[in-house]
């Protein structure tokens, strides 16, 4: 049985529809949280995920164990390991790489739709997609690419969505793998961001059409996440 390391980075956001995809497929999954203590493994099986946080890669110092998880990211690279890295995990994966992370230009939370470059359209792990399809997203930083890697697809307020350095490495900043109930959970856990809260980020974009949205992700997700659950 394949074994793949998850690095959670806050109780809210979890693996959502990857975890069924990857434990459908036989792969266990270890599923660690280093921001509560659990120790970052010198192992880490067959490949790794790392997903999302409210974090900065640049808050590093804040957050002590970020460094431990770099570490691991640059471990898989060396060893040509597949890495997965969702939203703060795309970052990470870019930092490590090389890239240099920031503030983007503004949030951006909501669905809306990302298009996949050339390049995207034949990678093994995207093909077939819609060209053009809506992801959800929550993010406020962004990053250049690492030297070598290839862009897969971008937004028009973030071009730097999903990318892949080397065969098997992939960074999604946009999030595949939510499902409704995260994404209510979400507004909850974020409700201070949201304008019914005094934040400046409206909620239409997240309510609108969510249940028909997250019917159409879950099931584009579950392609992606089959063909990464190949390469472990």
């Amino acid at each position: 049985m394949s074994h793949v390391t998850c690095f959670q980075h806050i109780d809210c956001e979890g693996p959502g529809s990857l975890l069924e995809v990857l434990r459908s497929k036989g792969i266990r999954v270890e599923l660690l949280k280093p921001f509560q203590g659990d120790a970052v493994p010198a192992r880490l099986g067959d490949g790794l995920v790392v997903l999302g946080g409210p974090m900065g890669v640049y808050e590093e110092s804040r957050y002590p164990w970020m460094t431990a998880e770099l570490n691991a990211i640059r471990k898989c690279l060396d060893s040509s390991l597949p890495v997965l890295g969702v939203c703060l995990g795309s970052q990470m994966l870019a930092h490590a790489a090389g890239g240099r992370v920031f503030k983007g230009p503004s949030q951006e939370v909501g669905w809306f739709p990302i298009t996949l470059t050339e390049r995207g359209h034949l990678d093994p792990l995207l093909l077939g997609l819609p060209k053009e399809f809506n992801a959800f997203h929550w993010h406020g930083d962004t990053f250049t690419l690492p030297t070598g890697a290839a862009l897969l697809a971008g937004s028009t307020a973030y071009p730097h969505q999903i990318f892949r350095v080397g065969p098997n490495t992939y960074g999604f900043q946009c999030h595949l793998e939510v499902t409704e109930e995260m994404v209510k959970s979400w507004m909850e856990v974020y409700a201070k961001e949201l304008r019914p809260q005094g934040g400046p980020l409206a909620p239409e974009p997240i309510e609108n059409r969510l249940a028909e949205n997250a019917k159409e992700l879950n099931g584009l997700a579950e392609r992606v996440f089959t063909r990464f659950a190949a390469l472990l």
